[in-house]
């Protein structure tokens, strides 16, 4: 026993010191593994975990790379589905759950599946699926009750700022509903007819371009009224998202030029939206009118509004009070909570940031180049920027400063009234629409079997699509339509190269 008095203390046992011994061993192997797990957060990430991986990104001619090291080389009808090369593991188990969800078909709710991870579909909505709309993460062909959405609203502002619903169908028309489940009826149809547009170009040769004609029929909610506005929306294809997303706010406060000081008539603007993720205003990059900030708030806007699948961001149904049926209907989360949790969010966010971008073909074809250098010259780049260097501030290293040739400056700009929707969402106007960009779109027939371009897939190849320019546009459109044949066909070869 110790001698208390005295201060002299046994020798200690061997249990003492392997106690000591294992405690030193579970210090040091934590140690180890937070700092290998602070490496991998730092450099793995965006140097990628094996090397060998990256051999064909580095041989290959830097002008191919559209996406820098997210480019991939698959040009057949899955071009659109390859998983950025070299992923950190993490961010690769987050790429495939994602994926599931991208293809998953919703359903709608009923007592038997409460609470499951495809449940909560509707009660009114436009697709079951994100896949229905961006098929192989395409662009789905545009036609009603398929792919092409009716955004609606009435004058006026919501309280975020943005379009403000109409009273009775809210703020996009559900042309589906699945009644005999639910008994709640779907909102109606949409019908398009095309009036021709005849034109010519300078050498003579005709051309017929198509414009829309659109109405709303069989409205089982009673008639929608003389103001409303509506605008119709084909779907954007998702791959190289994440790169857009970390393309900083600076870069494009530095391109926009809203009063067009330098006097070139360009004069794009931002879109200032509120991000639904924060509650804050913020600036718009996704969409045709760049009406949502990130990733997560895009992909919580499309669960809601297509499929009517709640989200944290997005909490409630958009049934209307005129809608009793549907608010009435089954919510298809347990504990009345959001249907889509944040976690599967924020796979579905991953997924689409790190969708590689096909790389470019054909750099040194004659006619490419000649194309290649046509879009300067009658000023196709002044919005459709060939490039740009994302920012430093990505949560994700693996997206920073890389650069990007996606061709857009991602601003509002004034194109035409013949291209209007008459409806104004946040800062932009009816004639204002997003730059899209242009990367991949050369491989769009293949992946997806058209090339209806355009916000509303009026356009049929990229020929109708120039012409249909109108506003800031529209000298780059007449100088395209002064061009010869052959150089006209060289400017589309460039367009297919991308």
């Amino acid at each position: 026993m110790s001698d208390i008095a005295t201060g002299s203390q046994p020798p200690p046992t061997r249990w003492g010191a392997l106690r000591f011994a294992v405690l030193l061993f579970l210090l040091t192997a934590s140690a180890a593994a937070f700092g290998v797990q602070l490496w991998q957060r730092a450099y793995v990430p965006a140097l990628g975990a094996d090397d060998a991986a990256m051999d064909r990104i580095r041989a290959a001619d830097p002008r191919t790379l559209l996406a820098d090291d997210l480019s991939s080389f698959r040009y057949d009808d899955q071009a659109y589905t390859v998983e950025a090369p070299n992923l950190d593991w993490r961010l690769s188990f987050a790429f495939d759950e994602g994926d599931g969800h991208i293809e998953r078909f919703f359903q709608t709710a009923t007592p038997s599946s409460l609470g499951t991870n495809n449940d909560g579909l509707g009660p009114i909505y436009n697709a079951a699926s994100c896949e229905s709309c961006h098929q192989f993460n395409g662009r789905t062909k545009p036609l009603p009750g398929q792919g092409l959405l009716m955004r609606l609203s009435v004058p006026g502002e919501a309280e975020n700022g943005g379009p403000k619903p109409h009273p009775v169908y809210g703020g996009q028309f559900g042309d589906v509903s699945h009644e005999a489940m639910t008994g709640v009826k779907a909102e109606g149809a949409v019908e398009i007819v095309y009036d021709p547009v005849p034109g010519t170009y300078g050498d003579g040769t005709p051309y017929e371009l198509r414009k829309p004609i659109y109405s709303v029929v069989g409205l089982n909610y009673g008639p929608m009224g003389d103001d409303v506005m509506v605008s119709p929306r084909a779907p954007l294809s998702l791959y190289g998202l994440g790169l857009l997303e970390a393309i900083s706010d600076e870069t494009l406060l530095s391109w926009a030029d809203p009063d067009d000081l330098d006097g070139d008539g360009i004069s794009g603007k931002v879109n200032r939206v509120h991000d639904a993720a924060t509650g804050e205003t913020a600036i718009g990059r996704f969409g045709w009118k760049a009406e949502q900030p990130s990733l997560i708030a895009q992909s919580a806007d499309a669960a809601l509004n297509d499929m009517g699948i709640t989200t944290s961001l997005f909490p409630h149904e958009t049934c209307m009070d005129a809608q009793a049926g549907c608010r009435a209907a089954l919510n298809g989360a347990e504990d009345d909570g959001p249907e889509f949790d944040d976690e599967s969010l924020i796979e579905m966010a991953a997924y689409m940031q790190f969708l590689a971008v096909p790389a470019r073909g054909h750099i040194d074809h004659p006619e490419v180049r000649r194309g290649e250098a046509l879009f300067s010259e009658i000023g196709c780049a002044a919005c459709h920027k060939p490039h740009a260097v994302t920012g430093q501030d990505h949560e994700y290293r693996r997206l920073r400063g890389k650069t990007v040739r996606a061709y857009t400056d991602l601003l509002l700009h004034d194109m035409g009234e013949a291209l209007s929707d008459g409806r104004p969402s946040f800062d932009a106007e009816g004639r204002e629409w997003r730059t899209p960009p242009l990367w991949g779109l050369g491989l769009l027939e293949t992946v997806n079997g058209h090339v209806d371009l355009m916000h509303d897939g009026r356009a049929r190849g990229f020929e109708e699509a120039i012409l249909w320019h109108g506003g800031e546009a529209e000298g780059s459109r007449e100088r395209f339509r002064a061009m010869t044949s052959v150089d006209r066909e060289a400017l589309v070869k460039f367009l297919k190269s991308l």
